[in-house]
């Protein structure tokens, strides 16, 4: 390693194309050789751009904006791909057809996944390679299945989750991208003792568990790394007019690093927690979201052979 390991980090993005964009900028701009996205990639919200005589309408971001011209179209549908919302042009009856069947609606969401994260694979490649950076994508607990099969899909790009990979020759790292359970019902969710035997049997196989890096999409119960808005009936509960905050992170994660006490963990999942905190002589980072507004939270890290050198976290 001639300049050693410098890590860039961001996590839950949700489909903003303008924070993956900024992602991947982050190589050169931070002189970062490993590139890392922690999870919860994808957007959750389809906005159809229905035609409307000779252009079409949108409800987007609460109010009803119209496009004419073709440059118009995709300017709006490019406002909200940064936003973190799928655009697709639609005619009334397809729409209608759609919005009446549960299966089409389904379909459609996945295509609009897919097209974009081949889209986003595309671009990655073709910024990084040549600059010899590494970039891992690794899905989380809001994230389909089928993310797992678009990002199996490129040479370049890797997807992590459930290995133990090499970062460089002294530094291995393990990725879960599953969460605890959690109020929503996403799809990549455990209980807490089968999330824990996971990690075992991924940190079991490290060689060197103390240099290691633990990407673990949730962060560690009672951190200060994940706090969360309370819910009671699946209503934000307040107090005297302040939301009331709540401990959300996995136990499962929290024990096993605090068996294996490696050297960095690197997670996500609550927005809210951005920060840096000690479990032990492990360093846990949360660069936290605000991805609806484009802003894009990292994490720089500087790795020696058995300590973290230097870290920051950074807005873009």
């Amino acid at each position: 390693m001639t300049r050693g390991t410098r890590i860039f980090y961001a996590s839950d993005i949700h489909g903003s194309e303008r924070c993956f964009l900024k992602f991947l900028n982050a190589a050169q701009f931070y002189k970062a050789n490993v590139l890392i996205l922690g999870g919860d990639i994808t957007g959750k919200i389809v906005v159809p751009l229905l035609r409307r005589g000779s252009g079409y309408e949108a409800n987007f971001l609460g109010r009803t904006q119209r496009a004419e011209t073709s440059d118009e179209v995709q300017a709006l549908e490019k406002a909200i791909r940064f936003n973190g919302f799928y655009p697709v042009r639609l005619e009334q009856d397809e729409y209608e057809a759609i919005l009446a069947d549960k299966a089409k609606q389904s379909a459609l969401f996945e295509r609009l996944v897919v097209e974009t994260l081949e889209r986003w694979l595309t671009i990655a490649e073709e910024r990084l390679q040549h600059l010899g950076v590494r970039c891992f994508i690794n899905p989380g607990n809001d994230d389909e299945w089928i993310v797992d099969r678009v990002l199996g899909q490129t040479q370049y790009v890797k997807n992590a989750d459930g290995q133990v990979t090499a970062l460089d020759d002294e530094h291995e790292m393990i990725v879960v991208g599953y969460s605890n359970r959690t109020p929503f019902d996403s799809p990549r969710e455990l209980p807490e003792e089968e999330l824990e035997a996971l990690i075992i049997r991924l940190a079991d196989q490290l060689a060197h568990p103390e240099r290691a890096i633990f990407t673990l999409h949730v962060p560690p119960h009672g951190s200060g790394l994940d706090h969360a808005p309370l819910l009671r009936d699946g209503q934000v509960v307040t107090r005297a007019g302040h939301t009331v905050m709540t401990p959300v992170g996995s136990l499962a994660v929290r024990r096993t690093i605090e068996r294996y006490q490696p050297l960095l963990g690197l997670h996500g999942h609550v927005h809210e927690s951005r920060g840096a905190r000690k479990l032990g002589r492990t360093l846990c980072l949360n660069p936290g979201s605000e991805y609806g507004e484009g802003v894009l939270h990292g994490a720089i890290i500087q790795l020696a052979r058995d300590r973290v050198a230097g870290y920051q976290l950074v807005t873009a």
